[in-house]
């Protein structure tokens, strides 16, 4: 049986070609009132790319933590960012990133060369920012949005049947 031309081809190459994460981040409390964002995914500093009709710039980034469990207890992932020459330093000291949203797209390479807006995303907020180191990196916990300490989770309500039960 003959491998086809396209595995071997995939199984040369010198990087991964699966999924690409994109990151968003939708900061408040900005002093104007507007809204700023930063897009980013995780690549050599210093150039970008295009997907989804917007620019991402190329941050280094490492997500960990990320979990999925059936018990009560909530994944609470970490989201460190390089934070060259300080550029994230004041809007961490300003408050900015408590609270804000932030949504992870991970889209097949495929879907990202062809410029198709499919992607599975996850929404977050920060919580905190844990940990900052000037000119070299700063750290966030991210939250669920049902995480919050305000959230209320609807009643259940009992509806009757829509036809009457059979009984034997």
């Amino acid at each position: 049986m003959a491998i086809p031309a396209s595995h071997v081809d995939e199984g040369l190459k010198l990087t991964a070609d699966g999924e690409v994460v994109f990151f968003e981040i939708a900061l408040k409390n900005i002093p104007n009132g507007g809204v700023a964002v930063i897009r980013f995914r995780d690549g050599p500093m210093g150039s970008t790319t295009q997907w989804n009709g917007k620019t991402w710039d190329h941050l280094a980034c490492q997500l960990t933590g990320q979990q999925r469990s059936s018990e009560d207890e909530k994944s609470r992932p970490r989201l460190r960012l390089i934070n060259p020459v300080g550029v994230f330093n004041q809007p961490a000291f300003s408050g900015q990133f408590d609270g804000s949203v932030i949504q992870k797209f991970t889209v097949l390479r495929r879907h990202v060369e062809s410029n198709l807006a499919i992607a599975n995303n996850e929404i977050f907020f920060i919580g905190r920012v844990v940990e900052l180191i000037a000119g070299q990196s700063i750290s966030f916990e991210l939250r669920a949005l049902s995480d919050v300490p305000d959230q209320k989770v609807p009643a259940r309500v009992y509806m009757y049947p829509e036809y009457p039960t059979v009984t034997l």
